[in-house]
């Protein structure tokens, strides 16, 4: 092949410091989060843990909220070490508390002076046959989900709509995309997720502000292996045979991992994804067979 014609890739060098403080040579993608400011909800642990690591790996000053505390706050240490103390920001909350939320943002505004990401987390609901709910139960699980992910767009899109440029990113989970037995107000309120963020995505992209979610399948967490032990106590089974049958069900052969999601979330919200609204997004090893 004659020299001229030869293709090439030019690739972004970087030369960094690792945790432990000794220089070490990464090749890097950049993108373009340095400096954005970031709200993720349900992060002291698991998948939105990894999330808040993705972004401030990114260069992003990141908000993190849970209702556990102490991991919180263990959290806050990791990311302060992954940045700096100034670029993350802890604050104890119940985002499925109104007034929590508005102080989350309200916090975070006046420490950073911006907000230009939030993702939201959904909360586990109660399990069991869809008849046997009463009002009270299902309104809780909306009050968790549904209701929470609005009011939280709701105080950050005048910030969004302020710098025009704004990225709203839903974390949803497997039974958004499809019915399971028993799952009846984990479906109905992340389809109601789902079918209202689809709008919102059409009315703000004039803002340049994106709109997506997230839906991730079986991952390896300590809530996943809970739920997975409990199940198994109320089966008469042993946890090793049903976490067997869980990745059989994955077409790729294993749960996957909190960071493959956190990645997945942190480009979703970067410049490169710009052009990427209204839709949903699956990380689920293949799990999902429906074509869409």
């Amino acid at each position: 092949m004659p020299k001229a014609n030869r293709p090439f890739i030019i690739v972004a060098y970087h030369r960094g410091r690792s945790a432990e403080g000794n220089l070490e040579d990464q090749l890097t993608m950049d993108l373009g989060l340095r400096d954005r400011v970031a709200i993720v909800g349900g992060s002291s642990r698991g998948i939105g843990r990894a999330i808040a690591i993705a972004f401030a790996k990114e260069g992003a000053s990141v908000t993190i909220c849970a209702r556990n505390e102490a991991a919180l706050r263990r959290t806050e240490i990791e990311l302060a070490r992954i940045g700096s103390q100034h670029h993350v920001l802890a604050i104890p909350a119940d985002l499925s508390i109104p007034r929590d939320i508005r102080r989350v943002v309200r916090d975070t505004y006046n420490r950073f002076d911006q907000i230009g990401i939030l993702v939201t987390h959904v909360a586990g609901t109660d399990i069991g046959p869809a008849v046997e709910f009463e009002d009270e139960v299902i309104s809780a699980a909306f009050e968790a989900n549904f209701f929470s992910a609005i009011r939280l767009s709701r105080e950050v899109i005048p910030h969004m709509k302020q710098q025009h440029w704004g990225r709203i990113i839903n974390l949803l989970s497997g039974p958004a995309q499809q019915a399971a037995e028993g799952m009846a107000l984990s479906t109905s309120s992340q389809m109601a997720v789902m079918g209202y963020f689809k709008t919102l995505a059409n009315e703000l992209a004039p803002f340049n502000i994106t709109v997506n979610n997230v839906i991730s399948g079986p991952v390896d967490t300590e809530l996943f292996m809970s739920r997975l032990d409990d199940q198994a106590e109320e089966q008469g089974e042993l946890s090793e045979e049903l976490l067997k049958r869980a990745i059989a069900a994955i077409p790729i052969g294993r749960l996957g991992k909190p960071e493959e999601v956190g990645d997945l979330v942190a480009f979703l919200a970067s410049e490169r994804a710009g052009f990427v609204t209204g839709t949903s997004v699956i990380a689920d090893g293949g799990r999902f067979q429906g074509i869409r």
